[in-house]
């Protein structure tokens, strides 16, 4: 067999662990992939006489990738606003080997991989190749330029973090996917009522891909009046599937997949949200929040249009899609299309949020939403509280 023919050989036959063992310390499956691609390249460049057992050698130039990557996604951490979100691991196989599920939710569940975020680079190497790979800590510390118990001092901190911060989930798949249907059903309806009864009270929404929709939430009714918004129009393209071994959805248009959302749930009530759109489908993410009939809500855009017209109103973009409009620094409201609008009304009318939605379906309750956005324009120009 060839040089050539040796290394091919090699690569493709540790590539299913080494591609385990990237995704878990990256947390990434486009990552994972361009690590395996730059330890093909070093091991294409190897001298195969060096080379004693070319799965611990790839094992160990995949891990060195992988901490350098680590790194520089620390260094860059500044970017991100909120939480990061691991990109999942999607099964759109219901029939799935249940077993299978359960030890993929424990080992890459989106809820541990968000956690091993939080350990340093050289702690989450030492935890991943040792609980999960059992590779020995001597062979971990040539990776991370440590002693054999130094690694073994970084596996165990790590250990402790992970175990103190990991939260539990229901095992049972069917019984998710329940949560998961009534989590849909409200979503699809704009259901504020229905979704705080699956939410946890701690609830935590996460979502990443592009910087519009880059955010984290808290507290169910938060998160509930997030998805009650949104909801309508986005959860029509959500479909069933097996999210890194538990009950999710995954997001589709009629160009494709679009992104996921993965869940932890506990004791029937849904505990974290992790939302991720593809970057490279930010066209498909702007077409998705059209209006069905492929043109901008009609209602909406007169709204806009009207408010824009006032002195100092600006417009930017909201949560997922939809439309902020702004006095100076004060919030006079989103739109969505002729879906709802949201709009803040003074603390005195509505003291538990400040808060109202309003459907746009009709003539009387667009101008309901010009009346309460000029009150707040007016509010807001005199200085005054807007009720945010």
């Amino acid at each position: 067999m060839t040089d050539i023919g040796w290394e091919t050989e090699q690569f493709q036959r540790h590539r299913p662990h080494l591609k385990a063992v990237a995704y878990r310390m990256l947390g990434s499956v486009s990552e994972s992939e361009d690590a395996l691609q730059e330890a093909w390249l070093r091991l294409s460049r190897s001298q195969q006489a060096t080379i004693d057992n070319a799965r611990a050698w790839l094992t160990t130039i995949v891990g060195r990738v992988c901490i350098d990557m680590l790194r520089a996604r620390r260094s860059r951490r500044e970017d991100y606003v909120g939480s990061w979100v691991p990109e999942p691991i999607v099964d759109v196989d219901e029939q799935a080997d249940p077993e299978q599920q359960v030890l993929m939710a424990d080992t890459v569940g989106l809820a541990l991989l968000v956690v091993l975020e939080t350990l340093t680079p050289t702690e989450r190497v030492a935890y991943v190749l040792h609980d999960m790979f059992a590779i020995p800590f001597a062979e971990i510390g040539q990776i991370i330029d440590r002693s054999p118990e130094a690694t073994r001092q970084l596996a165990s901190r790590a250990r402790r973090r992970v175990r103190g911060a990991m939260p539990q989930h229901d095992a049972d798949l069917a019984s998710q996917r329940e949560v998961i249907d009534a989590f849909l059903a409200a979503s699809r309806a704009g259901d504020f009522d229905a979704l705080l009864a699956v939410l946890d009270p701690e609830v935590v929404f996460r979502a990443s891909g592009t910087p519009e929709l880059q955010q984290e939430r808290k507290g169910a009714t938060d998160v509930a009046r997030t998805l009650a918004t949104f909801g309508p129009r986005f959860a029509t393209m959500c479909h069933p599937a097996t999210v890194n071994g538990q009950a999710g959805l995954v997001i589709r248009t009629h160009q494709g997949p679009l992104g996921a959302a993965g869940f932890t749930i506990r004791g029937g009530l849904i505990t974290t949200v992790d939302f991720s759109i593809d970057p490279e489908q930010q066209q498909g993410l702007e077409n998705l929040l059209r209006d069905p009939r492929g043109r901008p809500g009609a209602v909406a855009e007169r709204i806009i249009d009207e408010a824009l017209s006032w002195p100092g109103v600006s417009r930017e973009n909201g949560h997922l899609g939809s439309l902020m409009l702004r006095v100076g620094r004060r919030e006079l409201g989103h739109l969505h299309g002729d879906a709802v609008a949201d709009v803040p009304l003074p603390d005195a009318l509505e003291p538990d949020s400040g808060w109202v939605r309003i459907p746009l379906d009709t003539e009387e309750s667009a101008q309901r939403a010009l009346a309460l956005m000029r009150g707040n324009y007016e509010r807001g120009k005199a200085g005054e509280p807007s009720g945010t």
